[in-house]
This record gives structure tokens, C-alpha cells and sequence, in this order.
């Protein structure tokens, strides 16, 4: 899996997650443990976060 791949998985699994949170289908903190997971599975160091 090349590069672009990676942050694309990441981005995906991210977006579902968020998702997931604004439903009330996870908690807070299970959201926070779940990106920490997805941060250390594809090597993400930290979120450039864009707000326009």
C-alpha cells in the first residue's frame, strides 16, 4: 500500500469515526482511543486540521 493509500484508509476510517460520535453511537473517550489506535496503526503523527 503506497502513500496516498495509507492517508486515504485513514482519512475514511477517521471520517466514519467522526460519524459515529455525532450520532451518539461511541462516546468521547472511545473516539479519542480509536484515533489513537488509527493514528499509531498508519504512522500519523498529527492532523493538520483546515477550517475555511
Amino acid at each position: 500500500m503506497d502513500n496516498n493509500e495509507k492517508v486515504l484508509q485513514y482519512s475514511i476510517k477517521v471520517s466514519y469515526l467522526g460519524i459515529l460520535l455525532r450520532e451518539n453511537l461511541i462516546t468521547e473517550e472511545e473516539y479519542k482511543k480509536c484515533l489513537i489506535a488509527f493514528k499509531m496503526e498508519y504512522g500519523i503523527v498529527f492532523d493538520i486540521i483546515v477550517d475555511l
